[in-house]
C-alpha cells in the first residue's frame, strides 16, 4: 500500500510543469495583470481630461434612429435632437397614433426622413412583427432608444394589480423585447447602440409611486449588465440615461418642498444631453450633476437620516398630489 501511495505521488509529481516553466508562466501572469492596471490608469486620465478638453462626437449621418415612446413627452424632444445632429432616419413607435404621426411630419418637415409604428413594447409578440416590418420598410436600426414608460401613481395596497403588471411589462420587460429583437442584427453589423432613459427613482425610491420605481430599478440592473456583457463586442455599446423629476404630461401635479432649489429638469434638455451621451459613448448620465451627491449620501448614511431628508424635501409626500399619464 505505501509503495502504491508513493509511485502514485511520484506520478503526480512527474505530471507537473518543470520548475523554469511554471515559473515563464507566473511571469506572464504578472504582466498581464500589469497591462490591466496600466489600461485601467489611462481609462481615467482620459476620462479626467475628457472633463475639461471637449472631446469628439459621434457622426449620427449613417445612423438610423428607434425611439419607443416617441409620440410625446420626451420622446418627441429626442427625436427632434436626433434630427437636428443629422441622424439619417428615425424612427418612432408609441402607442397612440395621433401624437407619432405629429411627430413623424414635424420631424419630416426638418428635412430627416421618419416613420411611425403603432406597437405596444409590453407586448412581446407585437414587438417583433413590428420590427420585423421595421427592417423591411426602413432597413436595420443602429441605435435603439428605449425611452416608452408608464406609471401607475399609486402605493402598493391602493395600486390595481392590472395596473402594477402593465408598468412592469412597459418599462421593464419592453426593454428586453426591443433588445433581443434589434440586438442581434447591431451585433452582426459592428455597429449599434442601446440606449435606455431610465429615472434618478431607480437609485432612490418613493413612495406613492411603487410601480415605476420598481420596474426602473430593474431595467438599470438590465441595462447594467447588458453594458458589461457588450464589453468584447466591437462597435456595439450602451448608454443609461437617470434623469431628475421632468416637467411633462406623465408626471403632472409631483411637487417637491424646495421648487427653486431642485428645479424639474426641461425634457429639450434631457434629449440635448442624452444624444450627447450617445455621440460621447458614455455609459452612465445622471442628470442633473447634483445627483451624484444623492448616490454618495445613500451610501454614507443611515437609513432614519435618509428618512428625514426625504420628509423634510417633500419627496416623501411629492405623490399626494399627482395627477399624471398613466
Amino acid at each position: 500500500m505505501l509503495t502504491r501511495e508513493r509511485e502514485g505521488a511520484g506520478s503526480r509529481g512527474n505530471s507537473q510543469p518543470p520548475l523554469e516553466e511554471r515559473g515563464r508562466e507566473g511571469a506572464g501572469e504578472s504582466e498581464r495583470a500589469r497591462g490591466r492596471a496600466m489600461h485601467m490608469i489611462y481609462l481615467v486620465v482620459k476620462a479626467a481630461v475628457g472633463l475639461v478638453l471637449p472631446a469628439k462626437l459621434r457622426d449620427l449621418s449613417r445612423e438610423t434612429v428607434l425611439i419607443t415612446g416617441g409620440g410625446r413627452g420626451i420622446g418627441r424632444q429626442l427625436a427632434r435632437e436626433f434630427a437636428e445632429r443629422g441622424a439619417r432616419k428615425i424612427v418612432l413607435w408609441g402607442r397612440t397614433e395621433k401624437c407619432l404621426k405629429e411627430t413623424t411630419e414635424e420631424i419630416r418637415q426638418m428635412g430627416t426622413e421618419c416613420h411611425y409604428f403603432i406597437c405596444d413594447v409590453g407586448n412581446r409578440e407585437e414587438v417583433y412583427q413590428t420590427a420585423k416590418a421595421v427592417r423591411e420598410k426602413v432597413g436595420d436600426i443602429t441605435i435603439l432608444v428605449n425611452n416608452a414608460a408608464v406609471v401607475h401613481g399609486k402605493s402598493l395596497m391602493d395600486s390595481d394589480d392590472d395596473a402594477l403588471l402593465k408598468s412592469q411589462h412597459i418599462n421593464t420587460l419592453g426593454q428586453f423585447w426591443t433588445t433581443k429583437a434589434f440586438l442581434p442584427r447591431m451585433l452582426e453589423l459592428q455597429n449599434g447602440h442601446i440606449v435606455c432613459l431610465n429615472s434618478v427613482l431607480a437609485l432612490s425610491a418613493i413612495p406613492g409611486a411603487i410601480d415605476y420605481c420598481t420596474s426602473k430599478a430593474s431595467a438599470f440592473a438590465f441595462m447594467e449588465s447588458l453594458t458589461l456583457g457588450l464589453l468584447d463586442c466591437p462597435g456595439v455599446s450602451a448608454t443609461t440615461v437617470l434623469p431628475f423629476h421632468t416637467s411633462t404630461e406623465m408626471f403632472q401635479g409631483m411637487r417637491v418642498r424646495f421648487p427653486n432649489l431642485f428645479p424639474p429638469l426641461k425634457p429639450e434638455t434631457v434629449a440635448r444631453r442624452t444624444v450627447e451621451a450617445v455621440q460621447l459613448n458614455q455609459a452612465l448620465l445622471l442628470l442633473p450633476w447634483t445627483m451624484h451627491a444623492l448616490i454618495i449620501l445613500k451610501s454614507i448614511l443611515p437609513q432614519a437620516a435618509l428618512e428625514e431628508i426625504h420628509k423634510f424635501s417633500g419627496t416623501y409626500t411629492c405623490m399626494n398630489t399627482f395627477k399624471g399619464r398613466t
